[in-house]
């Protein structure tokens, strides 16, 4: 990310933190005459600025875009410029208006309802811009007509939340007004006043949290209890308030209550936040990208690792491990699957034998057969685990580091076909390194084991594959 991307994301979320502490202020403090007229406008002002700092795009990836002339792509995104800057005036004023009328009599302000209807417009006309721009809209809705049914509903609760926005306040002190004092109560006679306040904030929060969590846990458990065919527990199972969920590449939370969501994704290739208190802020890194590399500092230090192969000696290692791989397969077979798996002081070969067709098949008594007609084995005394750990040497780099996977086929070639390999019998496949993949180990390596790895390896955190990161936490 450049130096102005940075400066934007920071003033952007720095603006939507200074929203959500003005807004809260408007609707519990006490507040009147020309302080509440001011902090209304401070309220309309960074309302439009967080949505002025988070433009839309204009131009659609090019593996996903819809051909469009010239003309018609330019005219979608006019479109898109202009819905934005109203979409920016619209929720300024709106936000002024709900601020000024906070202290006022509660009840539903038609205005308020008004401009959430044209807001909901507006993202239509927005989507409708996309599309002529070459974009593929998510429309939040499809053909079938419970799907519109179901898209108008919750246009229409959002609408009467917005009409009543002034009204919530006081709904919202009544139904929280209980455990607070309490708490305030409680606190106040334990240490100081001024103390108090915090502890209380504090106090409300993670009760909150506490009853969202378990009532997610509950919704989760009566999803699984119905089960994913009945249409009520899919429903219940897509929309528990907080989900959590971490894989070895991935990690994804969403606390989503009503008008409050806040969305975090982090993975290997990329990362994503979706903020919303009524005001939606987004960012997401460029995809397929990666996290935050070495530091120019590390970069220096971690060339010294860097070992490169010539393609002779590459070719030379590749020649050996096939002769190896052969060594080891019997007399018939269509094609040989080696798996080495590796850090330092642990190392695994794997070799999968596909027998051709009619045949009865490999079967040595170390082998495991996987239900194909194929035979894997362990070969723990492979003759050219050097040559591999030669290519794993070679495959570091100080941006991406180094392969924990690396996959080598060798398959038969036709008589007829043999021209075209050399005049070889066999054709050797380019071997494929996962670097983002858990490694399938037979006895995993210990946690020293890949502590040594990183430091004979060195990679920036932000580069590494999340199983790893959750192996080893101590190092970079």
């Amino acid at each position: 990310m450049s130096y102005g991307g940075r400066i934007r994301i920071t003033t952007l979320v720095l603006g939507f933190l200074a929203l959500i502490g003005l807004s809260l202020f408007s609707a519990f403090g006490d507040v009147h005459g020309q302080a509440r007229t001011s902090l209304s406008v401070a309220i309309a002002a960074l309302t439009s600025l967080v949505l002025l700092l988070n433009p839309p795009a204009l131009r659609p990836p090019g593996d996903e875009a819809v051909a469009r002339s010239a003309g018609v792509a330019f005219t979608g995104r006019l479109v898109i410029l202009a819905v934005w800057l109203l979409r920016a005036l619209i929720s300024g004023f709106s936000g002024y208006f709900i601020s000024s009328r906070l202290q006022g009599q509660p009840g539903f302000q038609g205005r308020v309802a008004l401009l959430t209807v044209v807001g909901q417009l507006l993202v239509l006309v927005t989507q409708c811009g996309r599309s002529i721009a070459g974009f593929r809209p998510d429309w939040g809705f499809s053909r079938d007509v419970l799907s519109v049914a179901r898209y108008l509903l919750n246009g229409a609760v959002l609408v009467c939340l917005a009409g009543y926005a002034t009204t919530l306040p006081d709904l919202v002190e009544t139904a929280l007004t209980g455990p607070p004092s309490h708490v305030y109560r409680f606190c106040t006679g334990l240490g100081p006043a001024w103390l108090a306040a915090p502890l209380t904030v504090v106090a409300c929060v993670v009760w909150f949290f506490g009853v969202l969590v378990v009532e997610s846990v509950l919704q989760w458990l009566l999803a699984a209890a119905l089960g994913r065919e009945n249409s009520l527990g899919e429903w219940l199972g897509e929309h528990t308030p907080i989900t959590y969920r971490r894989t070895d590449t991935s990690v994804t939370f969403d606390f989503d209550f009503w008008l409050i969501r806040f969305y975090y994704y982090n993975s290997y290739q990329g990362r994503a936040f979706l903020g919303r208190l009524l005001l939606d802020v987004k960012y997401s890194s460029d995809f397929p990208g990666y996290g935050d590399g070495p530091t120019a500092r590390q970069r220096r230090t971690w060339e010294a690792h860097v070992r490169p192969l010539t393609d002779e000696e590459r070719q030379s290692l590749s020649d050996r491990i096939v002769a190896a791989m052969m060594a080891q397969a019997p007399p018939e077979w269509d094609a040989l699957t080696l798996e080495y798996r590796a850090v330092v002081g642990h190392q695994e070969v794997q070799l999968e034998v596909d027998p051709p067709a009619g045949r009865a098949g490999w079967y040595p008594s170390e082998a495991e057969d996987d239900d194909s007609g194929r035979a894997i084995t362990q070969l723990p005394d492979f003759a050219e685990r050097d040559a591999l750990w030669r290519l794993r040497e070679a495959s570091y780099s100080v941006d991406h580091g180094v392969f924990y996977v690396l996959v080598m086929t060798v398959k038969k070639v036709d008589p007829a076909w043999r021209s075209r390999s050399d005049g070889r019998p066999w054709r050797f496949m380019s071997p494929v390194v996962d670097r983002e993949r858990r490694p399938a180990w037979e006895e995993p390596p210990t946690a020293r084991q890949y502590r040594r790895d990183l430091r004979r390896f060195p990679t920036a955190r932000g580069r590494r594959p999340f199983w790893l990161r959750n192996k080893v936490k101590r190092i970079g």
